[in-house]
């Protein structure tokens, strides 16, 4: 199995305090990551780390073999390595293609002039980079609302819409920051048949947070279990369920955590 991105003994300090400790984590091609742990554990500490927000203390971060420590977000974006914001980030008064279309390549290196001046040549790359941005859209099942304006969606298609914009990206890795959030069961269920048609037919290894014990259980191939910045277990779902420290973590010792809806 080929290791895709891999942290060795990463740590991160802000002044006197330890966000992370030592962390060593592996994504392997194919598989779909879960990270828990209740709030303040460093979950987000550790997204921020992989999208090069911030910068390991100590410890070192690789990508396809390469040390990505001191790399840029827009780097890691051209690298591959794509996310979505726990609040979501979207433009509300654009339409749905419109917000796709701003993370386009393609539109992110036009000047002014050409913008302005398409000649056929432009617009025919216009028109490539519209077409592939509406064919990501029909991948998380909004092709039919191109033209709403993305304030005017419910809320799971906004999450959804988040998504097809970190994809059009062409990332190998995306890291979704609790997909599930504001979703009904119904959305929920179609959230989880998206990230493995995802995961499975088009190759992008995922890594997510999430809340959701019955999604992480239903969806993950991996889980890693953070508490106050350690790393305190890591294996498959079923292994994590029946982890005694991962359920003391959670709930001092109570034995339902994997029976919340």
């Amino acid at each position: 199995m080929t290791t895709l991105l891999q942290l060795e003994k990463v740590t991160v300090k802000f002044g006197g305090l330890v966000a992370l400790h030592e962390i060593d984590l592996t994504l392997n091609q194919g598989e779909v990551l879960a990270l828990i742990g209740p709030n303040g554990a460093g979950k987000t500490t550790l997204f921020n780390l992989l999208t090069g927000i911030y910068r390991p203390t100590t410890g070192s971060i690789y990508y396809k073999g390469e040390v990505i420590n001191k790399l840029q977000p827009f780097e890691r974006v051209k690298k591959g390595i794509a996310r979505t914001f726990q609040n979501t980030r979207l433009i509300q008064g654009m339409t749905v293609l419109e917000n796709v279309l701003i993370a386009h390549r393609q539109c992110n290196t036009e000047g002014l002039l050409s913008s302005i001046f398409l000649t056929k040549k432009g617009r025919d790359r216009r028109e490539a980079a519209t077409q592939e941005c509406i064919g990501i859209l029909a991948l998380v099942g909004l092709e039919h609302k191109v033209d709403e304006l993305a304030g005017g969606l419910p809320y799971g298609e906004q999450r959804l819409l988040e998504i097809a914009r970190a994809l059009v990206s062409k990332c190998e890795v995306l890291l979704l920051d609790e997909p599930a959030a504001g979703m009904n069961a119904i959305e929920k269920k179609q959230l989880v048949e998206k990230i493995r048609h995802l995961s499975k037919e088009f190759g992008i290894e995922i890594i997510l947070i999430e809340h959701d014990m019955g999604l992480i259980m239903d969806i993950s191939d991996k889980i890693v279990v953070l508490d106050h910045g350690i790393k305190i277990a890591e294996g498959t779902p079923a292994e994590i369920q029946q982890n005694p420290q991962v359920i003391s973590a959670y709930l001092g010792g109570e034995d339902d955590l994997f029976e919340w809806e």
